[in-house]
């Protein structure tokens, strides 16, 4: 066929037909096109090019990393392959709506990944339903309570200074304006949950939804008591397991699965990336609830590439290395509550069954405080952070107490033997430092230093993983 004036004698019109794809493929690589691998490959070379402070900054930041010991509970650190789905080209992707029920064209690939995240999310939890759109935790809480209740209603749920969440319901969160929010708290002397309380407290004030869940509690929560108490005031359990679910994934910690009626947590405290993620065990039958109360409840197009991100993670999360990483975890957490407590440390409840050791650091040194404990040791590269405890008179932004948490060192396959040495030098500086104020320290430089480079070489020999 003869079109525009030519006469079909061109270079094109003598291949064959099997020879056209080869044709076109040079023919596009010959204008500037790539494939994906050459696309993806050059990524940290066009930050470097077109913004090299931001480049540097970030390099920077995996110095700090390596150079340092990790012990923030909240903290973990994700694999080269979910970093690699993150910085993809699934992050252009913008489509509202749920797989087959999108609201933008084009979207059969990125459906075949949340598909895909969502089965391996139910496949790791043992869960009847998951939703990966939530973009964090806390928007995973929100969604839950926009299903579910209306504004004025009533929740019962752990004080956030006793060691629960902001999005549980604490006074200055959207969540603490919305409803009507009574706290429970965890009992003054043993510093546990103390379920007939917490039971006795429900019956007097009737909620809608229970909360259950923690970001500062060491002991091991008893899912089946909270769904005790719910069914018998007629309320719904929310499961918060964002800090443990690394741990319930593994089986290292009970799972509330087919005890609440909606499980949260985040994605990137277990060690993935980013975002968040709701569960339901046997009774799915809110699903489509959860569903309109993401979208267009509380949240617009989802992040593809995070979800895609998340696959990966969840893949990793049914292998045998990371389920037997997590009980070396909590391993590691309790050598470090048990040397602390040898060394004279006020450890709350004694112990940990999870992955955090709480330390009242007031009761170890005439002064001391959360935020001089966080500083002074960040001063010789160890970074945890300040937590205010139950029943703590001193404000969040000072605190008597502060939280150590094991996923990061472990990740860098330090063990107990590490956990002794890091002991050490925990110790070593809380000992050093002189307090001025409560905010206010003096720690001697060379000190510091010697610290500092003990830390250092410690970390070269467990490089990030």
């Amino acid at each position: 066929m003869q079109a525009d004036g030519h006469n079909g004698n061109n270079a094109l019109d003598t291949l064959k037909k099997s020879d056209i794809k080869v044709y076109e493929l040079i023919g596009r690589q010959s204008q500037g096109i790539q494939t994906f691998e050459q696309y993806h490959k050059g990524i940290l070379d066009a930050l470097r090019t077109e913004d090299g402070i931001v480049y540097d900054l970030i390099a920077a930041e995996h110095t700090r990393v390596q150079d340092t010991i990790q012990l923030i509970a909240a903290e973990n650190q994700c694999s080269q392959a979910v970093l690699a789905a993150l910085g993809s080209v699934a992050q252009n992707k913008t489509t509202e709506g749920f797989p087959g029920a999108r609201f933008h064209g084009g979207s059969e690939v990125v459906d075949e990944i949340e598909t895909l995240a969502a089965a391996r999310a139910k496949e790791v939890f043992g869960a009847r339903y998951a939703n990966v759109q939530p973009h964090s935790g806390s928007t995973a809480n929100q969604i839950v309570l926009a299903a579910l209740l209306n504004s004025g209603d009533k929740i019962l749920s752990m004080g956030f200074d006793q060691g629960g969440h902001p999005s549980h319901g604490a006074a200055e969160s959207l969540i603490g304006k919305l409803f009507e929010v009574e706290s429970y708290y965890v009992d003054r002397d043993s510093f546990l949950l103390d379920y007939e309380a917490i039971r006795q407290q429900a019956l007097n004030f009737r909620p809608k939804l229970i909360i259950c869940g923690a970001t500062a509690y060491s002991r091991t929560i008893d899912f089946a008591e909270f769904r005790s108490i719910a069914d018998e005031v007629g309320a719904f359990l929310l499961a918060d397991i964002s800090h443990i679910s690394g741990l319930v994934i593994a089986g290292a910690h009970p799972s509330p699965m087919n005890y609440a009626h909606f499980t949260t947590t985040s994605t990137y405290k277990p060690g993935g990336p980013r975002g968040g993620l709701i569960l339901m065990g046997e009774d799915t039958a809110l699903c489509k609830r959860i569903e309109q109360a993401t979208f267009p409840g509380v949240q617009g197009t989802p992040y593809l590439n995070h979800i895609a991100a998340k696959a990966v993670f969840f893949k990793e999360a049914l292998s045998e290395e990371y389920k037997a990483r997590q009980f070396e975890i909590v391993e590691n957490a309790r050598r470090l509550a048990y040397n602390l407590v040898g060394l004279g440390y006020d450890v709350l409840t004694g112990g940990t069954d999870n992955h955090m050791v709480l330390v009242n650091v007031a009761n170890f040194k005439k002064g001391l405080t959360g935020i001089i404990a966080q500083k002074c040791l960040e001063d010789c590269g160890i970074v945890i952070n300040m937590n205010k405890l139950p029943y703590d008179k001193r404000c969040a932004t000072v605190t008597s107490g502060m939280r150590l948490g094991t996923p990061i060192v472990t990740k860098n396959s330090m063990g107990v033997e590490q956990m002794d040495e890091i002991t050490s030098l925990v110790d070593a500086v809380l000992k050093e430092v002189q307090v001025v104020s409560e905010t206010e320290y003096e720690l001697d430089e060379s000190f510091c230093d010697e610290i500092r480079g003990r830390v250092k070489k410690l970390c070269s020999r467990f490089p990030m993983r």
